[in-house]
């Protein structure tokens, strides 16, 4: 596989997971104002299963990346690794603003998997976090393939 084809494949699966973001954020949004969104539960329980399993990935990626800082991660997708490691950036600047960074992977997996209205809050929080994270990453590949603009 050529650099190239890995990063506009980067591109396509970081867009797939920002519209899984999307519609967990509308659909937390709506039922922390008491509006049902019955009519999209396909859609909701599709992008939850589609960001439980990015977050499933990065957080091996993550956890490997922690244990050894200086090496290569080993048997991952180059793009992936360079997400976890801009999120362990970003875990090391950003802890006291940010539930993202301040929590870890596996407790984001539970917030999505949450129903109750106390963790809306916080996953709504960190979902708009980690699309800010993913964006800037798709930024870099698409940068990647076309150059600067």
């Amino acid at each position: 596989m050529t650099t190239e084809w890995l990063t506009a494949r980067s591109f396509e699966r970081a867009h797939e997971i920002i519209a899984a973001i999307n519609t967990l954020l509308i659909h937390s949004k709506r039922a922390l104002a008491g509006e049902p969104d019955t009519d999209r539960q396909v859609d909701v329980s599709e992008a939850r299963q589609v960001l439980l399993v990015f977050l499933e990935r990065l957080s091996a990626v993550v956890h490997q990346a922690e244990q050894d800082r200086d090496s290569t991660i080993v048997g991952a997708d180059p793009r992936l690794s360079s997400l976890a490691k801009r999120f362990l950036v970003a875990r090391r600047q950003l802890p006291q603003r940010s539930p993202l960074y301040a929590g870890t992977l596996d407790e984001l997996k539970g917030l999505l998997k949450s129903e109750d209205r106390k963790d809306q809050e916080r996953l709504i929080a960190s979902l708009r976090e980690l699309r800010v994270l993913i964006e800037q990453h798709a930024h870099a590949d698409i940068v990647g393939i076309l150059g600067e603009i």
